[in-house]
Parts: C-alpha cells; sequence; structure tokens
C-alpha cells in the first residue's frame, strides 16, 4: 500500500464565553453568520430548513489562496457540537466545534484538521505562522461575543 503525499495540520482553539449553549449555537451556521462576521460571504447551495442542519451545503472564498471551497455539515448536535468538512482544489478539512456547559457560560473548543491535496496545497498549510489560526480565533471570539453581549 502506498502512503499519501498529503501534509496534515491540526489546529486547536478554546474559547470561553459567558453565554449558554443555546444562544451561541445557532450562531454557527452558514446564514447567521452574516449576522456577526462583518466580512462573511457564502453562497448557500443546500438546505431545507434554510440553515445549518445535517446535510447543509455552501461554498466559500476567501482570500487565503485556497480558492473555492465546499462545506459540508457532517455532524448537527443541537447546542452541543457541529461540524463540517470542507474541500476544495488545495486542501481538505475536518472542522469540528464543540460546546460544553460550564455553570452560565460556555466552552467552544474547535478544532481544523487539514490535509494538504497536492504540493500546492502542503506548501500553503506549511508557510502559514502558527500564530495566524489563534490570531484569526481571537477575532472571531471576540465578535461572537460582542455581537451576543448587543443584541
Amino acid at each position: 500500500m502506498k502512503t499519501g503525499s498529503g501534509k496534515r495540520l491540526i489546529r486547536t482553539y478554546t474559547m470561553q464565553l459567558p453565554f449558554l449553549a443555546k444562544e451561541i449555537f445557532p450562531l454557527l451556521c452558514p446564514v447567521r453568520e452574516y449576522d456577526w462576521i462583518p466580512e462573511w460571504h457564502c453562497r448557500l447551495a443546500y438546505t431545507e430548513s434554510g440553515f445549518a442542519e445535517l446535510g447543509c451545503v455552501f461554498q466559500t472564498e476567501f482570500a487565503d489562496q485556497f480558492g473555492i471551497e465546499t462545506w459540508v455539515v457532517s455532524k448537527y448536535e443541537k447546542d452541543s457540537c457541529i461540524a463540517f468538512v470542507r474541500t476544495g482544489e488545495h486542501r481538505t478539512t475536518r472542522y469540528t466545534i464543540t460546546l460544553t456547559p460550564v455553570n452560565q457560560s460556555t466552552s467552544l473548543v474547535w478544532q481544523q484538521e487539514l490535509t494538504g491535496l497536492r504540493d500546492r496545497g502542503n506548501d500553503l498549510l506549511t508557510s502559514a505562522p502558527p500564530a495566524a489560526f489563534s490570531t484569526q480565533m481571537q477575532k472571531l471570539e471576540q465578535l461572537l461575543n460582542n455581537y451576543l453581549t448587543n443584541q
């Protein structure tokens, strides 16, 4: 058996937000992200409910050199976990967000498992500074907290 040539990178970030999971979870949706992420843009391809659900499909194209990527909601456990499989020309990503109640607040663990699909994808994965993910997640944490505080 021949082993693959893709490189893999796993990133994890934990947020602590002073809100209940039932307040946060609905916002982890391609439609609701327009409410709290100013630069968010996606093309919704399929959803029965109009929001995130198991099997929901949407596409994004960010300014990160990875091009158009298709996202599929692969796990949907209301108020506790949502997961996506995200794939494009250069990489695939398994993206999981797990919410755990902590008194009157919630811990959110965001995990990305990125795999390069070809040399260009491998290069893009390994060239990203390690702090870039934390910086991006800190920004999302601030946006989410601000939205929930001011809604």
